[in-house]
Order: C-alpha cells, then sequence, then structure tokens
C-alpha cells in the first residue's frame, strides 16, 4: 500500500483539493482507494458523499482531529487490499509534535501544498523546520527526497509567485508542481469529482500539470 499525506499546519492552502483529487485519480485508474479525513469540518467526506454512486468506489474513513490519538485502533486502518492511501491532515498539526508524528507513521509519499503569499511562504518555512526538526521526520524514515512541495492556486506572472519558486529553490526539497487557481475545481469539488473525471475538453491545462505531480508520486511508488 502506498500512503500519501497531504500536509501543512496552515488551514485554507488546498489540502482538501489535492487530496480528493489525487483519491479520485487513482480510483478512476483501478486502484482499491482509501481516503482519511483528519479534518474537524470534514471537507473530505462531504465531498465524497456528494459522488454519484457510479464513480469508482473511494473507502472513506472520518478520523477527526481526536482521533489521531487512537490512529493505531482498527476502525481507523484502511481496508486489507487497499493499494492507495490518501491522508487529509488537519490544520494546526504542526504545534503538537506527537501527533505531527502520529498521522506521520507509515507515510511513503508527503505532500505539502503552500500558496503564494508572503504570509504563506513564511508558514510554510516555519513548518518544514518543525516537520524536520521537532516532528522527526528523519527518525520514521521520511526522506527530503519523500517529501515534495505543490504551489497551489497560482496565478504564474505575478512577484509572489516567482518569489514562492526563489523561496522552494532554496529549501533543498523538490517542488513538484504548480497548480492554477481554475474554476475547474471548483465545478469539481461540488459534484463529487476528480479534476481528472471533467470533460477533458475543460480543462486539457489542469490535466498537464497534475501530470507533473503524479508523475512524481509514481516515481516514488515504483522506488518504494
Amino acid at each position: 500500500m502506498h500512503k500519501i499525506t497531504v500536509m501543512n499546519s496552515k488551514g485554507g492552502c488546498g489540502k482538501t483539493t489535492i487530496a480528493t483529487n489525487l483519491a479520485a485519480y487513482y480510483a478512476h485508474q483501478g486502484n482499491a482507494t482509501c481516503l482519511t479525513d483528519h479534518d474537524p469540518q470534514g471537507s473530505s467526506l462531504n465531498w465524497l458523499n456528494r459522488r454519484d454512486k457510479n464513480s469508482p468506489i473511494i473507502h472513506g474513513i472520518n478520523a477527526n482531529h481526536k482521533a489521531i490519538n487512537s490512529q493505531n485502533c482498527e476502525e481507523f486502518q484502511p481496508p486489507i487490499g487497499t493499494q492507495v492511501s490518501i491522508v487529509d491532515s488537519p490544520a494546526g498539526i504542526g504545534l503538537d509534535t506527537i501527533k505531527l508524528r502520529r498521522l506521520l507513521e507509515d507515510t511513503d509519499t508527503l505532500i505539502l501544498p503552500v500558496l503564494p503569499s508572503p504570509i504563506d511562504i513564511h508558514a510554510c518555512a516555519h513548518f518544514i523546520e518543525t516537520l524536520l526538526i521537532q516532528g522527526g521526520a528523519k527518525e520514521i524514515g521520511l526522506k527530503f527526497s519523500d517529501i515534495g512541495v505543490v504551489a497551489n492556486r497560482v496565478k504564474s506572472n505575478t512577484v509572489s509567485y516567482r518569489k514562492l519558486r526563489k523561496f522552494l529553490d532554496r529549501l533543498g526539497i523538490p517542488f513538484v508542481a504548480s497548480l492554477a487557481d481554475a474554476q475547474n475545481y471548483v465545478f469539481a469539488n461540488e459534484n463529487g469529482l476528480g479534476i481528472h473525471e471533467l470533460n477533458k475538453s475543460r480543462n486539457v491545462k489542469d490535466h498537464e500539470q497534475w501530470s507533473e505531480l503524479l508523475s512524481w508520486i509514481d516515481k516514488k511508488n515504483i522506488e518504494k
């Protein structure tokens, strides 16, 4: 099983959007897929509940913030036979390093979404420091190469995006993709769909952007 955790301590950076689209993609590819929602608002599971019954099946797990303390309990584990497990982490997770380590257990690939704004860049830098030092990423087996930063809701021809790229280039952590600020994500979310399940004629650019992220994840999976 390949466990992909989507995480950032700051809310509003698009963790749920990335988590749900990953789940939809891998389910659409025929993988037995599980989506675990640790957000108290339950955004990922709300999306899952909006999916059409004829859409590829995704197993959902409701694991609110308190459930991180009991993550070893059987009810919070993906079903036997799961091939891809996607974890949507709660905001503020970096404030509790014990819960941070517990949530990262058995993670194969860690995705950090970040928005191209000065506040988000600063928050991302602080969280990465927490993750690598206090969160003990190395101690639990996560390498720099297992962590990928995704620039989310990007408008490429802006000063803030160029500053983000410059910041990410200095981290030494893979910068794997830039995802545009597009209405397709709003439409997909409202209908319980993933970006790859929309009509291809309306989202060619989105497919191209996602191909970079998916290629990187699949490469990591092969290496594992």
